[in-house]
């Protein structure tokens, strides 16, 4: 089977083909041209429009801008751009990409083995048939090209675009495989990357380890200052989390904004000093649910990270929570337990580590937290999906915050954020949210667009 590589727009016949194209851009709500039907579709759209070229971005399949869903395998191909491409045939897998400027780019593969996608931008499907879907069977040979422009876009607005995999087949193929090479956009909020492929974690600073007391065998620490990051606040809170953000304390419940709006596991998502902030519009019938605060907690302790937790010097750091965390530490449930909480005698109120609350080990949450994680106005989706299972009992730590030297404060972990107790705050700000978000842009630059 011959292998061919298209690196320009087919040429084709001006008439028929063109009168149809125009079709399109009137049929089209987003006002978007797809340039993909046939083989003289691309060349009928640079007359329709002109191609910008001179500043053109062009994201590479493996680049972590790029959110994929569902079952997608990288394959190692040195006739790919950059030496990789995405390949999926399972039914409704997606890749999303938010972009800006007049058109976006899909350069993929065609062959005997090549199935059915949809395209969408800004939840439109786009086609010569009004529904989006390209197929990508070609027989004989197998060919990487442009496989699609969506042109006439508004520019001066961020679009979404959504390749899904149909999970069939047309004509003789032998197969329904889908390819994501390389997309190519005018603009985007940050610029492309090529993440190493064996690097898991990239810090900005090292911690600088100091003298002091030990929790857990974790030593205390001092946080490095990275000198790459952005001030916190210097982005605009993206208009899908600003209400929320405003009728939810957001300032103290979320801090400032430290990212553009970005995707994280198919959803819009943007990172804050005290988490990452998810719309999961249309999960879930409950509206209060519209909205799910990530789980850094979980990544960040995982990795057994060097870093101080509740102030910028602390006796407490990722590591220590780790092993605090270990499924042994989990403490059995009371007498009597049948399952959901229960309040023991000290005042703390017991939950197993069970998403149904079913009978299990856990832990106590502190009598100090119950009643902070149990405010429905801060977290109106209730302390089981907006601060999730506690990780580790209530530990006490001392920290450094700003000019407070040798704080004496308690912590405890939950999947979603860490809360602190400080009895010298004033009374509303005793009870506090870590910044985990702060930490996890330390640990993940790459994942955290600036």
């Amino acid at each position: 089977m011959s292998m061919t590589r298209r690196t320009g727009h087919a040429s084709g016949r001006i008439g028929a083909p063109l009168r149809r194209l125009l079709g399109v851009v009137a049929m089209v709500s987003v006002g978007a041209v797809l340039a993909t039907a046939n083989g003289d579709a691309p060349a009928l759209a640079q007359i329709v429009m002109a191609t910008p070229t001179t500043t053109a971005l062009t994201f590479q399949d493996n680049d972590p801008f790029m959110v994929y869903q569902g079952d997608w395998s990288r394959v190692d191909d040195a006739k790919a751009v950059g030496g990789t491409r995405h390949q999926s045939r399972q039914a409704g897998a997606q890749m999303k990409l938010q972009f800006t400027g007049p058109y976006v780019k899909w350069f993929g593969v065609r062959g005997p083995n090549r199935g059915r996608a949809r395209l969408t931008v800004d939840g439109v499907a786009v086609g010569a048939q009004g529904d989006g879907i390209i197929d990508l069977y070609r027989p004989n040979e197998t060919t990487y090209e442009l496989i699609s422009w969506i042109g006439g876009l508004n520019g001066d607005v961020s679009h979404t675009l959504v390749i899904e995999v149909l999970g069939q087949r047309g004509g003789a193929s032998s197969d329904s495989l889908v390819d994501i090479d390389s997309i190519e956009v005018l603009g985007a909020e940050r610029a492309p990357i090529t993440p190493t492929p064996s690097a898991t974690l990239v810090m900005t600073a090292t911690p600088t380890p100091v003298t002091g007391a030990v929790i857990g065998g974790a030593p205390l620490v001092a946080v490095g200052t990275p000198g790459a990051e952005r001030a916190p606040g210097s982005w605009p809170i993206d208009t899908r989390f600003l209400r929320y953000y405003v009728e939810r304390d957001g300032l103290r419940i979320l801090g400032n904004t430290i990212s553009p709006p970005t995707f994280f596991a198919g959803y819009f998502a943007q990172y804050f000093e005290k988490g990452r902030l998810e719309d999961q519009t249309g999960i879930s019938q409950d509206p209060n649910w519209q909205f799910q605060y990530g789980l850094l907690v979980d990544e960040l302790q995982t990795l057994r990270l060097n870093l101080p937790i509740g102030g910028e010097v602390s006796t407490l750091n990722y590591q220590a929570v780790n092993d605090l965390a270990r499924e042994d530490r989990r403490i059995p449930p009371p007498t009597g337990f049948l399952g959901g909480t229960m309040t023991n005698s000290d005042g703390s109120v017991f939950v197993p580590y069970s998403q149904a609350l079913q009978p299990a080990p856990g832990h106590g949450v502190s009598p100090v937290f119950w009643p902070y994680i149990n405010r429905s106005d801060i977290f109106p989706g209730g302390w089981l999906h907006d601060i999730g299972l506690p990780m580790t009992e209530a530990v006490p730590a001392v920290v450094t915050k700003g000019p407070f030297a040798n704080r004496n404060i308690l912590v405890q972990v939950f999947q979603r954020t860490i809360l602190t107790y400080d009895p010298l705050n004033g009374a509303e700000f005793q009870v506090e949210r870590a910044n985990v978000g702060s930490d996890y842009r330390r640990t993940f630059p790459d994942r955290v667009p600036q």
